[in-house]
């Protein structure tokens, strides 16, 4: 059994899979959240859902709730019935381009790599911290930027000094690479072509969203940068945006920057722009009544076109195919609509038909009409992270 753990600030989510013969069999899946608040912890296994207050004042009790759970629902019977742990870590920086067995000296240098991830690697770090003082069984790290670890320095590096770059690491890093690896894996599947034939667009568009070009099977570009700011509107970050407005709201408003990258972050996006909601299914339902709503859907689509577009042209003619993923990639037609809508060089169409079906795992969403096929496609992180886990402990 390797157990997948995804941590943020306050929740952790986890799933435990059975490996048999390189089938990987999800046994339950779940989430503690409000950790350090009024914690919360749903498990659900066997189509059975079991949701508990729990003490969940840290990252190190919620991991002690989380195997006494397991172990209670008799999921386990002991925790050497788990072989490994694997967990997302969101920036590596350029140290990791591959995922790795944590020792002492790999963990040392995750906590490093803060200073690039103040928000994200922290919550990770204490998640390792707690599973590795209370169970001794091989812990994984597997990083979203290694997959981006490919794309070539006139596509990673910004126009600033290049010492920004030597001596602070100032450079574009990308996000969303384990799902990315994942749909890059998959679309080989559907297309029946080698890695090193492949070319698409695949866009992860989710609270949290990115695009990147896949070129020859491997990360070309990306939209995300040294943080996952840059790039696409997304729920509450404002993505591209002129830098120099933070010293222009610094000067009107007294904020200081940390203030004022906050709001980037926390207050932007689909939230600052609609001013309902930072969730993309409250402001499609109030933009019949919201002009505010509607803009800022108009505003996204065009974002992530004018990116659909801006890669394209970096593959030429290669393009194989455009994917849409993740929570709202995966599941709003409207909006896989409208941005096909916005692109307009490219000649991309979409069946309305197979755009509204449901579907399993993935779905060809365009018209024999259009240039260049375009799926809906489901990721699956925690089976990379399974994997990646499995194979590491077992070389």
């Amino acid at each position: 059994m390797i157990l997948v753990i995804n941590a943020g600030s306050s929740s952790m989510k986890f799933q435990l899979y059975k490996v048999t013969n390189n089938n990987y069999e999800v046994i339950c899946k779940g989430l503690a959240e409000r950790i350090n608040i009024d914690g919360i912890f749903t498990i659900k296994f066997n189509g059975q859902e079991f949701q508990t207050n729990e003490d969940l004042s840290d990252h190190s009790a919620t991991a002690k709730v989380l195997i006494a759970k397991l172990k209670e629902h008799k999921i386990i019977q002991d925790f050497s019935d788990i072989q490994g742990i694997g967990h997302r870590i969101v920036h590596g920086g350029e140290k990791f381009t591959q995922s790795t067995v944590i020792t002492d000296e790999v963990f040392a240098e995750i906590k490093r790599m803060v200073t690039l991830a103040p928000l994200h690697n922290p919550p990770a770090i204490a998640a390792i911290e707690a599973f590795r003082r209370i169970v001794s069984v091989p812990n994984v790290a597997v990083f979203d930027t290694s997959f981006h670890t490919t794309i070539p320095e006139e596509n990673y590096l910004y126009s600033v000094p290049y010492e920004w770059y030597t001596e602070h690491q100032v450079r574009r890093y990308g996000f969303h690479g384990i799902s990315y690896r994942y749909i890059t894996k998959r679309l080989r599947e559907v297309l029946q072509k080698p890695a090193a034939n492949l070319n698409a667009i695949i866009c992860h568009l989710g609270n949290g969203a990115s695009v990147c070009a896949v070129k020859n099977g491997k990360s070309f570009n990306t939209s995300m940068g040294l943080t996952p700011l840059e790039g696409l509107i997304m729920g509450t970050r404002s993505g591209d945006i002129d830098p120099s407005i933070h010293q222009f709201i610094a000067s009107q408003t007294g904020a200081s920057l940390d203030d004022i990258t906050n709001t980037l972050n926390k207050k932007s996006g689909l939230l600052g722009i609609s001013g309902v909601s930072s969730d993309l299914r409250d402001v499609f339902k109030s933009s019949k009544d919201n002009s505010r709503s509607q803009l800022a859907l108009t505003m996204s689509a065009k974002r992530i076109a004018k990116y659909i577009v801006d890669y394209a042209n970096d593959l030429g003619t290669k393009l194989d195919a455009v994917v849409f993923t993740a929570g709202i990639g995966e599941n709003s037609s409207e909006m896989r609509q409208l941005v096909i809508n916005e692109v307009k060089l490219l000649n991309l169409e979409l069946s309305t038909q197979a755009n509204q079906s449901s579907y399993e795992n993935e779905i060809l969403i365009s018209t024999p009409h259009a240039s260049y096929p375009v799926y809906a496609m489901r990721t699956n992180e925690e089976v990379m992270i399974c994997e990646d886990t499995y194979h590491l402990i077992n070389k």
